[in-house]
């Protein structure tokens, strides 16, 4: 499913395990030491060498040691490797558009790299570095395809919404979604094709830092705005029937995704109850067995909350055998094998998981 940033899948790629077991033993023995190592590399090099840039950015950089630690333990756990340079690339994007020259992410990769070579012996460090290293010689790359994903080009009316959404002009995002419905046929197009596209572009211009914090939020509230009144400005076609309840995976706190396939849902016919984000497994678990819906849709906008998905696809298995599950978002993708390995189904766009859930009832 289409999440907040736009996804590259790597789905095509074969799962290869290219650190052993032994390697990722001793990754996750030590990850508490090798976080704390790679953020006190970090702080030091931006207080020794009195790096402003840095300094400015202490907290997200802080951020992206921790979770980018976590996301080496997902790729080292399932063999995903092949994902870390899509990861890579949307963390270099996001730090080198906060203020920071293009290093920024490299300082980040860099002192994992220089945290696991400390602390963990070879050949087991030299099995977990390997990938890392051969990022770190990709970055030149990866900078360039960043340069030119800031270039692409998007509809008129994606840029008049962008514009529109960040000045927190409610009425006038209203008037357009209303002329967009008049220009559709399918209205459910209007979250496809506009919707999200709007805040794809919201998330690439604050990336790029040409928008403020909150001139991001402003949009943000806006959209969920338009999302929630779209529904009601369209006349029913069918009555729903079938439920389906829609929530983040643990850990991820990207609503905005969730709340839009919960749109789309509702003008395709379905009934739909919204848990958003926060929840642990247990608690989505105990939505499900409560409300007892043919679907779950799961979304997964970060590789790095893989776990999460997965336990919780454990949870809704046992306590509800009978409710599909489908999960999609950025971090879906990579993870399809995994994923699918696990019983759960892949939806890598909004139509694809509808289809998908139709597969499962009596419409199919």
């Amino acid at each position: 499913m289409e999440m907040d940033r736009p996804a590259e899948s790597t789905s095509s790629l074969p799962v290869v395990n290219v650190a052993s077991d032994s390697a990722y033993a001793h990754l996750i023995r030590e990850f508490e030491r090798l976080c704390a190592l790679a953020g006190e590399r970090v702080r030091v090099e931006w207080l020794h060498h009195q790096r402003e840039d840095l300094r400015r950015l202490s907290r997200e950089l802080s951020e992206n040691v921790a979770e980018f630690g976590r996301l080496l333990c997902v790729v080292f756990q399932y063999g995903l490797t092949a994902a870390l340079r899509d990861e890579a690339a949307w963390y270099l994007a996001t730090l080198r558009a906060r203020g920071s020259r293009q290093d920024a992410f490299a300082l980040v990769l860099e002192s994992w790299i220089v945290a696991i070579q400390s602390l963990i012996k070879p050949p087991e460090c030299n099995e977990l570095a390997a990938p890392l290293q051969a990022l770190r010689d990709a970055l030149p790359d990866l900078v360039q395809a960043v340069r030119e994903a800031d270039q692409a080009a998007f509809a008129p009316e994606v840029d008049v919404l962008v514009r529109t959404v960040t000045g927190g002009d409610v009425a006038g995002a209203e008037r357009l979604l209303r002329t967009a419905l008049a220009e559709r046929p399918a209205p459910e197009s209007i979250v496809t094709e506009l919707l999200l596209p709007t805040m794809a572009e919201v998330g690439r211009r604050w990336e790029r830092n040409e928008l403020a914090i909150f001139q991001e939020h402003l949009a943000t509230q806006t959209v969920r705005h338009l999302l929630a009144i779209l529904p009601l400005l369209v006349e029913t076609r069918v009555p729903p029937a079938h439920l389906a309840v829609v929530a983040c995976v643990p850990g991820d706190e990207h609503e905005l995704a969730s709340l839009a396939l919960g749109t789309y849902l509702r003008l395709q016919g379905w009934h739909v109850r919204l848990l958003g984000g926060s929840l642990p497994a247990e608690e989505i678990a105990r939505a499900v067995t409560t409300l007892a819906p043919q679907t779950l849709f799961l979304s997964l906008s970060m590789l790095s909350r893989l776990e999460g998905a997965l336990d919780t696809a454990a949870q809704v298995r046992a306590a509800a055998p009978g409710c599909r599950i489908i999960v999609g978002g950025h971090g879906a993708c990579p993870a399809r094998s995994v994923l699918e390995r696990s019983g759960v189904l892949v939806g890598s766009s909004f139509e694809d998981a509808h289809r998908l859930a139709l597969a499962g009832t009596s419409h199919a």
